[in-house]
């Protein structure tokens, strides 16, 4: 693997990762009061400090990879939605998303959940066979949502605690308890573990595609929370935080500290 595949397998990671918690924004309360907190620079914090021993190291790590966002990842989403139209990009979320059903089923079976089990196998059956492969959403359209776990959820909701906040080098904010699980993730992966050119050009296919997906909608909100707070770095470490803690109770948790961004079209559009 030569550096330029290296470094968008990498960016790819990043992008997924930090925007893994920002997807689903949208549908969260009143955001009045964190509007205002991030004008003055702060973040919410529901449950106390955020557990960040290692925030030096972090910092470092945010301003790195802000370098490679604004650098490579921002400049290539902006070329690829100029090049293509909204409903394209939105089949290809789709498609990815799709792509995803076989973690998202193991770890929904992993926590007991069968009743979203038995939704995640639908939406695969049916995307997958009138849906143009997973590009189109008809399973949306029947009445079976949509929702995504990970290892990571899946150890959090066996007990597991999250451990330290991490900021990863490429790869964004994580925990020790999520790093273990994106890693148990990527190696659940089929692809991972074929060595064929063929598997390797799918992978690097993949991860390209993946971070020019996932960045492309979020050009102007993040820009507009890096514009709107004095402190980026914390502002993220808060978001990843609080939406992790949802994505853990499954939605059953009200978080109405989290922005709305839903005021951005293509945004709104990553269901």
């Amino acid at each position: 693997m030569d550096a330029k595949q290296i470094i968008t397998a990498c960016a790819a990671g990043l992008i997924l990762s930090v925007t893994t918690g920002h997807a689903q924004m949208s549908d969260a309360g009143d955001p009045t009061d964190f509007a205002e907190d991030l004008k003055r620079g702060e973040t919410p914090n529901t449950d106390g400090e955020i557990n960040d021993p290692w925030e030096g190291f972090n910092r470092a790590m945010f301003a790195m990879n802000g370098v490679i966002d604004g650098g490579i990842l921002v400049p290539s989403a902006k070329v690829y939605r100029s090049l293509t139209h909204k409903k394209q990009r939105k089949g290809l979320r789709n498609l990815l998303a799709n792509a995803r059903t076989p973690v998202i089923l193991v770890n929904d079976l992993l926590q007991g959940e069968f009743k979203r089990a038995g939704e995640t196998a639908s939406r695969f059956v049916v995307n997958t066979t009138i849906g143009f492969g997973g590009m189109g959403d008809p399973a949306e359209r029947m009445g079976i949502p949509q929702h995504s776990e990970d290892f990571g959820q899946t150890l959090a909701v066996w007990g597991a605690p999250s451990g330290p906040y991490l900021y990863l080098p490429f790869f964004g904010p994580s925990s020790l308890r999520d790093g273990i699980g994106a890693a148990v993730d990527t190696t659940a992966d089929p692809v991972f573990w074929l060595r064929t050119d063929a598997a390797r050009l799918t992978g690097y296919s993949r991860a390209g595609a993946t971070a020019l997906a996932l960045r492309e909608p979020l050009i102007e909100p993040l820009a507009d929370i890096e514009a709107n707070s004095l402190d980026y770095y914390a502002s993220i470490r808060s978001f990843y935080t609080q939406a992790r803690k949802r994505e853990i109770a499954n939605g059953r948790t009200n978080f109405e500290d989290l922005p709305d961004i839903g005021d951005f079209e293509e945004f709104d559009e990553i269901e």
